[in-house]
């Protein structure tokens, strides 16, 4: 762990670090990418975490990942509208061994606003995702890449309180973290009961 900010407790590092461990090993050929998980630490926080493919760490050595999370209360998650993506501006990804040690400031956000889904094509996946997490079936796309757009749109449709309660990443390598909804590059190895709801990569589209 690089730094840190001022008033992370030792209990959100600690957190931090085992979500980290827990993404899962990184499979042969992907390409680059940036993806996003959040996760509740415990009542007093959510952490919602970037992980950027940084290509080489600062040793050469291939496949880098690059952890950057945000710890918010509650309150300030439920009213950035409970999504991962929302907080996207606080994100950095220009992460060296100069950041060693250097405390990072506290700062402010303005979430994303997910605005009204545009009119036109959409995803057919949509519609079964919402109800399954409404009915807490836990969801897994398998996708070559993370779903930001499957996401997003999945959220504008979800009640708040669903939207609270979720464990999400649109992206990992696997899902040791328990995450209710997350997308895969590959669901070998994944131990499913048969309670869940498998998405494909490929997407239908319906109009509206």
């Amino acid at each position: 762990m690089l730094t840190a900010s001022e008033g992370c407790t030792p209990a959100w590092r600690d957190a931090m670090k085992r979500a980290c461990g827990r993404f899962g090993e990184r499979p042969s050929r992907v390409d680059p990418f940036q993806s996003v998980f959040a996760m509740p630490v415990d009542r007093s926080a959510w952490m919602i975490v970037q992980v950027d493919s940084l290509g080489c760490d600062d040793q050469g050595r291939p496949g880098a990942l690059a952890f950057h999370a945000l710890f918010v209360s509650p309150w300030s998650y439920r009213r950035a509208g409970a999504c991962p993506l929302a907080f996207a501006p606080a994100f950095r990804n220009d992460w060296t061994a100069a950041d060693q040690n250097t405390p990072l400031p506290r700062g402010r956000v303005k979430p994303v606003n997910l605005g009204k889904e545009p009119s036109g094509e959409v995803d057919a996946r949509i519609a079964p995702i919402v109800d399954a997490l409404s009915r807490r079936r836990r969801v897994v796309v398998q996708s070559e890449r993370p779903v930001d757009t499957l996401m997003t749109s999945a959220w504008r449709r979800l009640s708040g309180g669903t939207k609270r309660r979720t464990r999400a990443a649109s992206w990992a390598f696997g899902n040791a973290n328990e995450f209710d909804f997350v997308a895969l590059p590959r669901l070998g190895g994944l131990t499913l009961d048969g309670s869940e709801l498998v998405l494909t990569a490929e997407s239908a589209t319906s109009r509206i």
